[in-house]
């Protein structure tokens, strides 16, 4: 069996099993010093804000499941 296989299998049990579309539903954009928004792409509403960029960035991850 090839090394990698095992990795291919363990990936089909992602906590978001629906397939991403290729263009994210939320987004982070910049508010201010050290300061990010998520924001919906489609309606611009902000729907979470965060101080670090990581986690910002997390939380846009998990609105997206």
């Amino acid at each position: 069996m090839h090394e990698n296989t095992e990795t291919r299998r363990e990936a089909r049990h992602i906590s978001c099993p629906v397939i991403a579309p290729s263009t994210p539903r939320f987004i982070v954009v910049p508010a201010g010093v050290a300061f990010f928004h998520v924001t919906e792409r489609a309606t611009g509403r902000v729907k979470g804000f965060r101080q670090r960029h990581e986690d910002a960035c997390q939380l846009a991850r998990h609105l997206e499941c």
